[in-house]
């Protein structure tokens, strides 16, 4: 089975193949062009670089927020537009879920956190229990002092929040926080297939595919 894994969440943008649960090609980038100039290319290079006709490409997974407005709109547009021409189901899955699994088996709970500009941060809360990642918190629009309602123990934090707000972190937890180098705050392809390879019975048809904002953009605010 070969699941087309792609993230373009954040400022970086990622494409991957995972065949039987082996990664067998992957591309992380952080564009300075938009990912709209780049993503589908980047798609084409890696699959003609593997010989992958897209045809044997039996679903494609796709991070659906929350994140970068524009970023997401992207992915999701090019999964649906790839998923109408090869007639193939989509898995799409959390952005913050995948940046928790960059910590595998951590023994500490987890607290993904992605700037959210206004002074917000896009949250959630992971633990993994048994060799199993479990959800604390749903993904969420807060500030820092509701997250601090969220957090009373040693606790993570990843993210590209973290930079943003490592001092308050610490205020705030203390020895509580525990931060991790940033190459872990990046969301990987691979990821997002591996996820997806768990969930195919979740698997939906392109047409129903939704970015997941959690809030409005700044156009729907301005022009309601």
């Amino acid at each position: 089975m070969r699941i087309l894994g792609i993230d373009t969440s954040t400022e970086y943008a990622g494409v991957a193949i995972l065949e039987d649960d082996k990664l067998i090609a992957q591309s992380i980038m952080k564009f300075k062009a938009s990912h709209s100039e780049k993503l589908l290319p980047e798609i084409v290079h890696i699959l003609e670089t593997m010989k992958i006709p897209i045809e044997t490409i039996d679903y494609y997974s796709v991070t659906v927020g929350p994140g970068s407005f524009t970023g997401l709109r992207v992915a999701v547009s090019t999964v649906k537009g790839l998923s109408f021409v090869t007639q193939k189901k989509v898995i799409p899955v959390s952005t913050l879920e995948v940046i928790a699994w960059r910590l595998p088996y951590c023994k500490y709970q987890i607290s993904p956190i992605i700037d959210a500009r206004k002074k917000e941060i896009f949250a959630a809360l992971f633990r993994w229990t048994d060799n199993k990642i479990e959800r604390l918190k749903e993904d969420s629009v807060i500030n820092i002092e509701t997250l601090a309602e969220w957090i009373k123990e040693e606790t993570v934090f990843v993210g590209s929040a973290v930079e943003l707000y490592k001092e308050k972190l610490i205020e705030k937890f203390g020895r509580k926080a525990i931060f991790v180098d940033s190459i872990y705050s990046v969301a990987s392809p691979s990821i997002v297939a591996y996820i997806a390879s768990k969930r195919i019975d979740e698997a939906i048809h392109g047409k129903d595919l939704k970015p997941i904002y959690l809030r409005k953009s700044e156009a729907e605010i301005k022009f309601g």
